[in-house]
């Protein structure tokens, strides 16, 4: 987030480190995210989040741009990257927005372990 064009403001609490594979896939779904804002949204306000939930990794990319209908525009490639990226290795992504209303890109992944180094603050 920290090159981006785009206003972000990043929030992780209470997580660690994690499989190469669940960092990777958080990684990689919240880049396209940040990049699918900056595309659509350039002038936005974007939160990207970071937090575990009952048993599960969770992130969120969130922003205040103009949204659009998703049942009208249907599904993208980059919705299908994360799709299939998180599907992988058991997780979900949902994709949440309205004309007007901005867009919500939200991800879960479980967590079979707890992280596995020291906790980030």
């Amino acid at each position: 987030a920290g090159r981006s064009p785009l206003d972000v403001d990043v929030g992780a609490e209470g997580v660690g480190r994690y499989p190469a594979d669940v960092e990777a896939a958080v990684y990689f779904c919240s880049l396209e995210a940040l990049q699918n804002a900056s595309k659509h949204a350039p002038e936005a306000t974007v939160t990207l989040r970071v937090w575990e939930e009952a048993g599960g990794l969770r992130f969120e990319v969130a922003d205040d741009g103009p949204g659009f209908d998703v049942a009208a525009k249907g599904r993208g490639q980059g919705f299908d990257n994360m799709s299939d990226r998180l599907g992988a290795i058991g997780g979900t992504v949902r994709w949440d927005s309205a004309p007007g209303a901005g867009t919500i890109i939200s991800g879960t992944l479980p967590l079979t372990a707890a992280p596995t180094a020291e906790r980030a603050g």
